[in-house]
């Protein structure tokens, strides 16, 4: 009796031990990312197993630019990295660790290693060709970040392709070493396949087998599911329905896969990330960049996918990816420029993702040309404009008033531009048709309506300037959608007021304000008003967020309120405005930092400096003196703020006193011109892109002027 009960309670305390046990490995976080590079979101449609976590769970898209060359490896380290990083085939050359390479990589890093499976070889050269980099990444912020707190990373899979290696998932999951805990990324990966591009397909059963032993000693796994990128790397030898017979095996394949890796994981305490560093090369083409992103598992709810990087529903950056991870295991988030992921509820998710994929994309691949036919036609029309005002009193031609309506529309096609979104074009010529009835119509009521020639130019800036406002302050959900906002393909910018859209807005608002006090007399009060209140929405970090905008309107909007209150300005006077915009960045970077729930740029800035260094603001200034050295010499908008200038220039003399007329007559509107040309200068020189927002201030400038002279000329030589 005495054995049986010894028994039993030897029994029972073992029952219990396991018990803890299990509970306790069962209650670790775990979290499993399948990096299926050159995934597009049609894809999914095919995939039934996938197709159904993103509905159940959320979805969205990312955007995938990194530093220098957005290819694929220079992604997958952005994702790593939570920085923009650059790398390329020569310094992401990763091997699981043998005696032979083991002497090859402490040779070249006299780093020790300790326990770990894998190690990139090229780290030296992987660091040192981003040791320039401007965003000052931190090579391996991800594995630093999750070692810091003993969470193991495993990397499985690759995408080589004949005797190239190509091993991304180790560039998302090495520390700054180049070391991974855990893995398999050699050619054991892979199996031999003469059906499949390049002879090879995942060895799905082998990745299974190594995640069966490595979830237990990992907390991030990181599955690299190669056949989809081989595919398309091997496109060109294929017919094309060779191409989509391979493409759907392999869909198939990756989808069974996933569900397997799914069905095995703890459901309770997993976590389940699918991106893809890079676009699929026909995507690309077509101008779907952003990759599909697609996050379920423990915790997740229904509904798209955002981050505060972006502010955009259904739009992330790759950075936003490390950061996530690293938050999910409580491990430190300062290494990375990224925010957490979050998401955001959406009854129609999935086809409000479609509709985002193909808008964005059709913005992205008609931008350029849109933009491009603006600019060469207001260049033209200036041209035309300048010919015009030089004949009139030589000849008498009945076409002279069209350049009237010409130069008016010049001020009416950023009108346009903005609402267009709210009569979507579906292809460019129907958009194009669009933005001219448009322009017509707006010109026509700016006709229509005035009873003095200023009347137009009053009723165009006004237009703009509140119509933009508004849509800034309900989320800028206009101007994320127009060929003059920002593009999230390009992502310099994803929310707020882009230098476009700002040039254009204290351009107008400088004509506006100083046009009605010589046309109404109203009280110099209300100019200041309209001044502060423009301001405010290019500046808050809330609205436009733009902080080279928030020093251009201050600047020109203080120079143009003290002249006129004071028509000479001294030195003094210079330094109450330069110390006045000290005290207002202040401001809003203490209500960027300390009260607003998502920091913007200038908020990530302070903070960068803040972990970096001042070596951060040096960074910040060399990227903007290089991206206005390279905008000037290549963008048609430098040919269009050179053109107006020259133009404008020569007017000054020609016809010989029609412009001295002109600011006699407005006195006000002249203060208000030579704002904007102060306001061009400093945003030159404080903004990234202050090319483009001179050159879109200079819009109001010139065809303001432009047009009271071409009118004054016409009534002298009554020819109007």
């Amino acid at each position: 009796m005495r054995k049986v009960t010894k028994f039993f309670f030897l029994t029972t305390i073992f029952i219990i031990l396991t018990s803890v046990c299990v509970y306790s490995q069962g209650s670790e976080k775990k979290f499993i990312v399948f990096l299926i590079n050159r995934i597009d979101l049609e894809d999914i449609e095919y995939m039934d197993f996938t197709k159904e976590l993103s509905e159940k769970y959320a979805i969205g898209l990312m955007n995938t630019r990194a530093h220098g060359n957005s290819d694929d490896f220079s992604s997958a380290l952005t994702i790593g990295s939570g920085t923009r990083s650059e790398a390329s085939y020569y310094t992401s050359r990763s091997v699981n660790l043998s005696k032979e390479n083991l002497s090859a990589y402490e040779r070249r890093t006299g780093h020790d290693i300790e326990n770990q499976e894998i190690a990139n070889l090229d780290i030296a050269r992987l660091k040192d060709i981003n040791s320039g980099n401007d965003f000052s990444p931190i090579i391996g912020a991800l594995g630093n970040s999750l070692k810091m707190n003993n969470n193991k990373i495993s990397v499985i899979g690759n995408s080589d392709i004949d005797e190239r290696e190509v091993r991304l998932g180790a560039l998302v999951g090495m520390d700054e070493y180049g070391l991974v805990d855990f893995g398999l990324i050699g050619k054991d990966a892979n199996i031999e396949a003469p059906d499949y591009p390049y002879g090879l397909r995942s060895n799905y059963e082998l990745m299974r087998k190594s995640f069966d032993e490595l979830i237990n000693k990992s907390s991030l796994v990181i599955f690299e599911l190669g056949d989809l990128y081989r595919l398309d790397r091997y496109k060109l030898n294929l017919s094309d329905e060779m191409y989509e017979k391979h493409k759907e095996n392999i869909l198939e394949d990756i989808d069974s896969f996933i569900e397997n890796i799914y069905n095995l994981a703890d459901g309770k305490n997993t976590r389940f990330l699918l991106i893809s560093p890079s676009s699929s090369s026909f995507a690309s083409a077509s101008g779907k960049k952003l990759t599909p992103i697609i996050l379920a598992g423990d915790g997740m709810s229904k509904g798209i996918l955002s981050s505060d990087t972006t502010r955009r529903e259904g739009i992330i950056g790759n950075v936003d990816i490390a950061p996530y991870i690293a938050a999910y295991f409580d491990s430190n988030t300062n290494f990375f420029t990224g925010k957490p992921i979050y998401v955001l509820e959406n009854k129609e998710k999935n086809s409000y993702i479609k509709e985002l994929y193909n808008d964005t994309a059709f913005v992205y691949t008609n931008r350029l040309n849109v933009l491009f036919t603006f600019a060469v036609f207001e260049i033209i029309v200036s041209f035309l404009a300048f010919v015009s005002i030089q004949l009139i009193g030589k000849y008498k031609l009945k076409f002279y008033r069209c350049f009237e309506y010409l130069l008016l529309s010049n001020m009416a096609i950023p009108i346009a531009l903005l609402v267009l979104p709210l009569i979507k074009a579906n292809n460019i010529y129907e958009a194009f048709i669009k933005i001219i009835i448009l322009t017509i119509v707006i010109v026509f009521i700016s006709v229509y309506i005035r009873k003095k020639s200023v009347d137009s130019i009053i009723f165009l800036s006004g237009l703009i300037c509140f119509l933009l406002s508004i849509d800034i302050i309900m989320d800028s959900k206009l101007i994320k959608m127009s060929f003059l906002g920002y593009d999230p393909i390009i992502g310099a910018r994803y929310y707020g007021i882009g230098n476009e859209f700002m040039g254009i807005l204290v351009g107008a608002a400088l004509i506006f304000a100083t046009s009605l006090l010589d046309r109404y007399k109203i009280n110099k009060i209300l100019v200041v008003f309209i001044f502060a209140f423009i301001t405010i929405v290019i500046g808050f970090p809330g609205f436009g967020a733009n902080v080279g905008g928030t020093i251009t309107s201050a600047f020109a909007f203080m120079f143009v309120t003290l002249k006129l209150y004071n028509s000479k300005l001294k030195f003094t006077h210079y330094t109450y405005i330069v110390a006045s915009i000290f005290i207002l960045i202040f401001l809003i970077a203490i209500a960027d930092l300390y009260f607003l729930k998502s920091g913007s740029h200038l908020a990530n800035a302070i903070k960068q400096i803040n972990n970096d260094g001042i070596n951060v603001v040096y960074s910040i200034i060399r990227r903007k003196i290089s991206m206005n050295l390279k905008l000037f010499g290549v963008s048609i908008w430098s040919k269009v703020l050179v053109s107006s200038l020259i133009f404008l220039g020569i007017l000054f003399y020609r016809p010989f006193g029609i412009a001295k007329k002109i600011f006699s007559k407005y006195q006000n509107l002249s203060i208000g011109l030579l704002g904007i040309l102060i306001g061009c200068i400093v945003s030159f020189l404080v903004n990234d892109s202050g090319v483009v927002a001179s050159a879109t201030s200079m819009i109001f400038l010139a065809m303001s002027l432009m047009y009271l002279i071409f009118i004054e000329v016409l009534n002298t030589n009554k020819q109007y």
